[in-house]
């Protein structure tokens, strides 16, 4: 019995150290999320006919405000064995992804759809102020 416990506190242990040495950081987080985020923007366009140089132009544009929006409002903490990934989104906070054993687990593409589609709808809403 002595044998088992001592063996299985080795497992524990082993497995312990293995989650905290492999803990994603922000980057993974960012680059799993806008890899989702990029493949849905191009879903959209396809689904909408938009394709050519016009879709072309229309991905680079909304890649790169993907990546803007990230580098501003992307948050990542780390606990001890895992990572979590936090967008600021309307001053509340989102889980978009989860980051273990050096694998970050995010939204899917249809939840990054319909991530978007509400962003669009929700900045519809906002009142233009010219200067």
């Amino acid at each position: 019995m002595k044998k088992f416990l001592i063996s299985l506190a080795v497992i524990i242990g082993a497995v312990a150290l293995t989650l905290m040495v492999t803990i994603p950081d922000r980057q993974q987080h960012a680059d799993t999320i806008k890899s989702v985020m990029t493949g849905a923007v191009n879903a959209e366009l396809r689904d909408n006919n938009i394709d050519g140089d016009f879709g072309s132009i229309a991905s680079a544009i909304a890649t790169t405000t993907v990546d803007q929006y990230l580098n501003t409002h992307f948050m990542v903490r780390e606990h001890r064995f895992y990572s979590l990934g936090f967008i600021d989104y309307n001053e509340e906070f989102i889980l978009v992804s989860l980051g273990i054993f050096n694998h970050v687990f995010t939204l899917d593409e249809e939840q990054a759809r319909q991530f978007i589609k509400k962003g669009l709808q929700n900045s519809a809403d906002l009142p233009l102020s010219l200067p």
